[in-house]
């Protein structure tokens, strides 16, 4: 059994300061833990009241909104932890959360990253918070190819490593990104089933251009960090499976032309290994679904 060593972990809030009691109730649920909270106000409209900084150790206060990766990476930044962990503004993290993060990450040293499981007000969880195809297996921890941005944690050298976040996405797909990149630098990526996070049902359309986005951002981080047969067949699959799960009318039209938009732009390339690819495809996450 590996030695426990101590693990100091930071949460970080990342809020657009709209939500200030659902914000209250997700600092709240981290208080028991031993461990220090930071709250990002990823953009200050007029009258809207910034985060609370009731028992918050840190508040950062954004004038614009640089997107959700720009404003996790800020947090990061705030932050001198081994570990830093994130918590959606409408979230409700378990007692002893950060404990069994500790944990995972004091076991295994080639740990990059958790995952941890939401749940909604029925108990259940979505397919697209399962980080296996299809939804399957929610109940079951072990490793897999991602994690889930809403709850989570990430090692802070393994952050570094690989770059951090890929900030220009904005929304959508930033964790997908970065997974790929910690697999390809031999980081483990951990699904932790039996700690709970409570996240109320959400769709994409609860963002003004949800839709949009993650059409354009199925194609960037193609183009950016797959191998370009994998990368075609990816984007290929996603203008599908995208215009089949988008809702008919103005969703469709909208993922539609993000997905067009997505081969306009300069984003760099730096692809991953075609061994990066197999190991992902046998954690059963091949990167063309």
């Amino acid at each position: 059994m590996a030695q426990r060593v101590e693990t100091l972990v930071n949460w970080v809030v990342l809020t657009m300061g709209d939500r200030p009691t659902a914000v209250e109730q997700a600092i709240e649920s981290l208080r028991g833990d031993a461990a220090e909270v930071t709250v990002v106000v990823n953009g200050i409209a007029d009258g809207r009241p910034a985060a609370s900084t009731t028992h918050v150790d840190h508040v950062i206060e954004l004038p614009a909104n640089v997107g959700v990766p720009a404003g996790r990476d800020r947090g990061v930044a705030a932050t001198a932890s081994d570990v830093v962990a994130f918590l959606d503004d409408d979230a409700v993290a378990p007692p002893g959360a950060t404990e069994r993060i500790v944990e995972e990450f004091s076991a295994d040293d080639r740990l990059g990253a958790v995952s941890l499981r939401l749940v909604d007000e029925d108990g259940d969880t979505s397919r697209r918070h399962v980080p296996r195809p299809g939804g399957r297996d929610a109940d079951r921890s072990g490793e897999v190819a991602l994690f889930l941005g809403g709850a989570c944690a990430i090692r802070r050298e393994a952050y570094d490593d690989v770059g951090g976040y890929f900030t220009d996405l904005f929304y959508g797909h930033e964790e997908l990104e970065l997974s790929w990149r910690l697999v390809e630098r031999g980081w483990k990526i951990r699904y932790l089933a039996d700690v709970k996070v409570f996240h109320p049902k959400t769709t994409i359309e609860r963002h003004a251009h949800g839709w949009e986005l993650t059409g354009r951002n199925r194609v960037w981080i193609a183009r950016r960090t797959l191998p370009w047969p994998v990368a075609m067949i990816h984007v290929a699959a996603w203008l599908v499976l995208g215009m089949l799960r988008a809702p008919k009318g103005e969703s469709r039209k909208r993922y539609l032309a993000g997905w067009r938009s997505g081969w306009k732009a300069d984003v760099g390339r730096d692809p991953i290994r075609w061994r990066t690819v197999w190991h992902l495809a046998r954690l059963g996450r091949p990167p063309i679904i």
